[in-house]
């Protein structure tokens, strides 16, 4: 079985009919399907659960209400988005530390540093505060974090330093760096690795090596769905596949990217790296016993 380990399966992008990215090799490149076939389909796909983080403040309510809708497959985390949280008055911390408390919030997030936008458009002392806070509300709940770092690693870095010992786990969402940085964050601060659809786009020579070089005990696999796709293939058209939301379908085909990298069997992929999910979200396989 698979897991996907960052979606965003609740987003409006997602509601009534949409075109949705297939795994590869499918006789259907794209299909189209509400929000309850897309789930059925990833079901029979192999996904034995995905989890869901925030992003602005609103969807951590949305995001509960699918969770109960998909219970045992839709695992919420709570949190604000780094680009989302200078937008977010700092009085809704209380509205998000009681949501953190409902029983089926696995972790905190996603939260970190976005330094993506030109420089006065950042508001990294806005993004820092509400990262360090974040980092305290998890440290209470005593909950992994589901980190967002684009171009920040220094900063993030340096924070989570400080943290070291008030970690109770954490997954940096979407990895593209380095080998030596993957060592850093698996190493130092013992979190994990997400790995998903840039995997699977053209030159990605320095995440190929990161993966390599990572022991898979340190990988999740993840999708960021309805973003990030993979390269477009050659029977779509550039307009139809700019319309196309990715999903966890294609988790299989980064199970079998890794596989060959590390040269190891596609099913010690999966087993593994949906343990790491399980142990990490503390999320429990029904199908045993």
């Amino acid at each position: 079985m698979l897991s996907d380990s960052h979606i965003h399966l609740s987003h409006p992008l997602f509601d009534g009919e949409v075109t949705c990215v297939n795994t590869e090799g499918s006789d259907e490149t794209l299909v189209t399907a509400n929000r309850d076939v897309l789930v059925d389909k990833m079901k029979k796909a192999g996904i034995a659960f995905c989890v869901e983080p925030a992003i602005e403040l609103e969807s951590n309510a949305r995001i509960l209400q699918y969770a109960g809708r998909y219970s045992d497959f839709l695992y919420p985390a709570i949190g604000l988005h780094p680009t989302r949280s200078f937008q977010t008055k700092w009085k809704y911390r209380k509205e998000l530390e009681d949501l953190s408390k409902n029983t089926s919030v696995v972790a905190i997030g996603e939260l970190g540093l976005d330094y993506h936008y030109e420089r006065k458009k950042q508001h990294r002392m806005k993004q820092m505060a509400w990262f360090v806070w974040q980092l305290y509300l998890a440290d209470q709940r005593q909950l992994p974090v589901i980190l967002h770092i684009r171009l920040a690693d220094r900063d993030a870095i340096r924070i989570l330093r400080c943290f070291k010992k008030k970690l109770h786990g954490g997954v940096c969402h979407c990895f593209c760096g380095t080998a030596e940085l993957a060592k850093i964050y698996t190493g130092e601060f013992g979190l994990l690795l997400g790995i998903g659809g840039s995997l699977l786009q053209k030159n990605q020579k320095e995440l190929e090596e990161a993966v390599r070089e990572t022991p898979l005990e340190f990988l999740l696999l993840e999708t960021d769905a309805p973003y990030i796709k993979p390269k477009k293939p050659e029977n779509v058209s550039g307009k139809k596949w700019k319309k196309a939301r990715n999903t966890s379908l294609i988790i299989p085909d980064i199970a079998e990217r890794i596989a060959k990298i590390k040269g190891i069997s596609v099913s010690e992929v999966e087993k593994v790296t949906t343990e790491n999910a399980r142990k990490l979200f503390g999320i429990q396989d029904y199908t045993d016993g």
